[in-house]
């Protein structure tokens, strides 16, 4: 499969996390995306884990979301108990964090920054933290930090630890 591909796929799925939630003047420092990890570990693996165990059954999944009546999207397809784990996991981290899913890359992804979306000019960004099951050398190009936001479209990733990567996308 080709880079640009998969690449493809994990911007589109970060596209699709970002419907859910409002827009921020500026991304958070990789530091309080670090810290933010470590102090909520055990609930992000555990989302990122079932995330992929439910990646064909629904793509975007925020507490809003398991909020609403009816459920779309998939979501409609979990069972309550389910819904009621990915509710209070994410809810336990930040209550507007949304999760987006991508079985083809194995990804899981979680933000609750973005800015530009839907805008017809400029460009749309997005930052948060991506859980990668087989690695980062198909998804995006590594950096060291993503402080000083780069300049062309992407996807960027920071490691952290482990299959844990802070990620930011910027397209046009």
């Amino acid at each position: 499969m080709s880079a640009h591909l998969i690449r493809f796929a994990l911007t589109t799925s970060f596209v699709v996390a970002t419907l859910s939630f409002v827009g921020c003047d500026s991304p958070p420092k990789d530091a309080e995306l670090v810290a933010l990890l470590r102090s909520h570990r055990d609930a992000f693996e555990t989302l990122a884990t079932m995330g992929i165990e439910d990646a064909r059954t629904f793509s975007c999944v925020s507490v809003e979301d398991l909020d609403k009546e009816p459920l779309t999207d998939g979501l409609q397809f979990l069972n309550p108990e389910r819904r009621d784990k990915y509710k209070r996991l994410l809810a336990s981290i930040r209550s507007d964090l949304v999760m987006g899913v991508d079985g083809y890359t194995m990804s899981v992804s979680f933000s609750y920054s973005r800015g530009g979306t839907g805008l017809s000019i400029g460009r749309s960004w997005e930052k948060g933290i991506t859980c990668l099951f087989q690695g980062s050398n198909r998804v995006g190009r590594t950096v060291n930090s993503l402080d000083k936001l780069p300049s062309e479209d992407d996807v960027y990733l920071v490691p952290i630890e482990g299959k844990c990567y802070i990620d930011y996308v910027q397209f046009n």
